[in-house]
């Protein structure tokens, strides 16, 4: 028998397939249950998802929907040939040979023009360099190459395989669609609600939801979420360091606006309901918390648990934060104005104002209290449009493995 079966129930050649035979859903469900290394890392970790984390860091690197596009089917053959390891492949005559054939077929059934040398150079560039990220980050282990440097942030935890093939194919579909269909999600807490902002062509409208999980159910067709919550919480004062929140704090120019990035919580206090209990267990671990920072307690949780039981939206629900966010889309110049006040209301209704056509319309729909929240929110969405990065690198991990970041919008 000279054919397989796939999971679309199509019979296929793979030495001499027949292009129309070639189906996304195929590649994207077997190559989320084909483990990377032979099995031998110490978690199950899919083909699939590592080129999801090499399409990612070619956005990162701002290369073009080519190049991203081609990262993420960069191997797709071996949806109908398995994956080989690297030492074996020179080995098996006339392997390569028809490994090059099949990817060809896949590259040219959704790529036209065909990419060229230098596109393709680019793609496999960016393969090695999460290749030795993986093994880093799932091993220790370092290949045997000049450390490469990463844009992204490569997702390796452990994830659900129907999750990851979802996720495969949302990034397929969103690459084939026109970029005006992308909609940008901003979220901010508002008075123990969420304010989420939508942008789309170039036109916001605005939210409210109850939790998180509503807002992330509801925009589960975002490739991201950018909220002003911290993700990533310490669990030691060593861990609290490693956060982005003092590089936040430099970055931003007028001093008066670095009081407004609070010390982010341990994740042991924010499940503690009684205050007494708080105040003694930021003693023993050495926290530091402000009454202040107490009634973002509620937020921070909702949010923990939210990726504790959705590791997957650890990499697309992403925090800012807006001071930093307003100064970035400023051009780098600080807001001088207290949000607080009519004259920083309208500083940041002016910035907002150079990408969103409608901000006036929808400030005057919400009430006086609501504004501060929807220009927060809408700034976070715009930064996501904008594309953006982390104001400080390299991005660490807490215990759980979310990253610890605070992205504004690229400089």
């Amino acid at each position: 028998m000279s054919k397989i079966l796939t999971y679309t129930k199509k019979m296929i050649d793979p030495l001499n397939a027949d292009p129309q035979d070639i189906d996304i859903s195929d590649i994207a469900h077997a190559l989320s249950l084909l483990c990377r290394a032979n099995g031998h890392f110490p978690h199950f970790y899919s083909v699939a998802q590592h080129s999801v984390n090499c399409m990612l860091e070619a956005k990162a690197r701002g290369y073009s929907d080519r190049v991203q596009l081609g990262c993420l089917l960069h191997d797709g053959s071996e949806a109908y040939l398995s994956d080989v390891t690297r030492p074996i492949k020179p080995h098996l005559v006339g392997y390569a040979e028809y490994e090059d054939q099949l990817q060809n077929q896949i590259f040219d059934k959704w790529i036209t023009p065909t990419l060229t040398k230098e596109e393709r150079a680019q793609v496999f560039d960016i393969d090695d360099v999460v290749l030795y990220f993986e093994f880093l980050s799932l091993t220790g282990v370092r290949l045997s190459m000049p450390e490469p440097v990463l844009k992204s942030v490569p997702e390796v935890g452990l994830l659900e395989f129907h999750r990851v093939e979802q996720r495969f194919l949302r990034l397929f579909e969103k690459m084939k669609k026109p970029t005006s269909c992308e909609p940008y999600i901003g979220v901010d807490w508002c008075a123990g609600r969420w304010m989420a902002a939508v942008l789309k062509d170039g036109k916001a409208t605005c939210r409210m939801f109850d939790t998180i999980a509503d807002v992330c159910h509801t925009y589960a067709d975002a490739e991201y979420i950018l909220i002003d919550a911290p993700i990533g919480l310490p669990e030691s004062p060593e861990q609290a360091k490693m956060r982005p929140d003092k590089a936040a704090r430099a970055y931003l120019s007028v001093a008066a606006r670095k009081s407004s990035v609070f010390p982010v919580p341990f994740r042991q206090l924010v499940y503690q309901n009684s205050k007494e209990t708080i105040w003694r267990m930021s003693q023993e671990l050495g926290a530091k918390t402000s009454r202040m920072g107490l009634g973002i307690f509620p937020c921070v949780r909702q949010v923990d648990e939210f990726l504790l039981h959705h590791p997957d939206w650890s990499e697309r629900l992403v925090e800012s934060h807006p001071e930093c966010a307003f100064q970035a889309l400023n051009g780098g110049d600080g807001v001088l104005h207290s949000k607080h006040t009519e004259q920083g209301i309208d500083e940041r209704r002016m910035i907002l104002s150079n990408y969103v056509s409608n901000v006036d319309e929808l400030l005057s729909s919400v009430a006086k209290n609501q504004k501060e929240d929807v220009l927060d929110a809408l700034c976070l969405a715009v930064t996501a449009e904008q594309g953006f990065e982390s104001v400080q690198t390299p991005v660490y991990r807490d215990s759980k493995g979310f990253p610890m970041r605070i992205v504004i919008a690229k400089q």
